[in-house]
């Protein structure tokens, strides 16, 4: 199967996957949209983008739609139903546009924030276990809930399977990040279930192609980072006294390294919060001190 890393700022964000029908994994960054679409305009050599699968309604995963859709008109947006929900409301459209504006200003890159909220929406929404023909290709649809509660992985032609955060990020260089912001129980559940399904290739978001020699262990090691995490903050929250100090503290070990075009400081701190609001909701045995 043909796929390519169609990013337009940096690596690991967006790939476009090839055949008689093209789908797009993920829209990207706002300010990275024009050179992405150059991009797969390269690769397609005036070919069409028939489809855009997306893992979860964030800023930095949906924000390059409106210069995908512009590119290409009749592109269809799929992605799951709660997304779909999500992408309607006004607050999340509004914490959209904003945090693309301050990922491009941190950046120092140009963002067009001239577009129509309804270059968001999702056109196709799909249910757990859901299976579609897009094209060409079969495309499975499964739930991975734990980064949030609409993300969704995918496995194209029971070949290729395209992770949300959920079950990890690590960097196109290395490094691991943390991303249970709803539920770390359900992470877990999510590995597992991506574990079951025997696939040639795996894509991790943000980071790429997991390498052949490192596809036997993959999960195990996910896993084994994801349970590293939950120790590590949970020591953390335990040893601060306010939660500004335990997120200066999770910054430094987290944050410190990740350049700041891939992930502003603000949407980490929003990060960092929401999965300390979830450790003390499913683990308060755990805590000291008490919310």
């Amino acid at each position: 199967m043909h796929f390519t890393d169609v990013s337009g700022v940096g690596e690991g964000a967006v790939f476009l996957i090839r055949g008689e029908a093209n789908i797009l994994f993920e829209a990207g960054m706002a300010y990275a949209a024009a050179p992405m679409v150059e991009k797969i305009k390269k690769e397609l050599g005036g070919g069409r983008v028939d489809a855009v699968l997306l893992s979860h309604s964030h800023y930095d995963h949906v924000s390059g739609l409106p210069a995908v859709r512009r590119a290409w008109p009749d592109v269809k947006v799929y992605a799951s139903e709660k997304a779909g929900e999500i992408l309607k409301k006004p607050s999340a459209l509004e914490t959209i546009r904003r945090l693309s504006g301050e990922a491009a200003e941190a950046a120092g890159l140009f963002w067009d924030p001239d577009y129509r909220d309804a270059d968001l929406q999702v056109d196709e929404t799909l249910e757990d276990g859901e299976t579609v023909r897009i094209g060409d290709h079969e495309v499975h649809a499964f739930a991975t809930i734990g980064h949030t509660r609409d993300s969704f992985s995918y496995i194209i032609d029971g070949e290729l399977m395209l992770c949300s955060e959920t079950v990890g990020v690590m960097g196109p260089k290395g490094g691991y990040m943390p991303s249970f912001l709803v539920d770390y129980l359900g992470a877990e559940e999510s590995i597992r279930r991506s574990r079951a399904y025997p696939v040639k290739e795996i894509i991790l978001n943000h980071h790429g192609p997991v390498r052949e020699r490192d596809r036997a262990r993959i999960w195990d090691f996910l896993q084994k980072k994801l349970t590293e995490s939950r120790e590590i903050m949970l020591g953390v929250m335990n040893e601060h006294s306010s939660d500004d100090e335990a997120l200066k503290e999770l910054e430094r070990i987290f944050h410190s390294h990740v350049d700041k075009k891939e992930q502003p400081d603000e949407a980490f701190y929003i990060n960092a919060a929401s999965m300390m609001r979830t450790l003390r909701r499913q683990f308060p045995e755990r805590l000291l001190r008490k919310a």
